[in-house]
């Protein structure tokens, strides 16, 4: 199922998450994103470098994070932790929204 997906930057905050959100890190092509919304971006950036095998320090200084939210059954808004994920977001919106297509479920 390919979402339809919402880039709202600043609309999703830590602290304001309910049980249709959550969290999502994405290093070069790969993402890895929790299935609820306690499970924090630290847990996933350490998961991540463990998954793929790449250097914590690199994962934790150069990934970016996002907060997620189902909007609907096929429809997910996306919000940047940072400013420079969002201004990253907006400049690979393809790249982000084909690798959540590829990997969310």
């Amino acid at each position: 199922m390919d979402y339809t997906i919402h880039h709202k930057p600043g609309l999703i905050q830590d602290g304001k998450l309910d049980n249709t959100c959550g969290r999502i890190i994405f290093f070069g092509q790969n993402m890895v994103f929790s299935n609820d919304y306690m499970t924090d971006h630290n847990y996933l950036l350490r998961a991540f470098a463990a998954k793929y095998q790449v250097n914590k320090d690199s994962v934790i200084s150069n990934a970016i994070r996002l907060y997620f939210c189902k909007a609907g059954p096929n429809d997910l808004i996306i919000s940047g932790v940072r400013k420079i994920d969002d201004n990253d977001l907006e400049d690979n919106i393809d790249l982000y929204c084909n690798l959540i297509n590829r990997d969310f479920k």
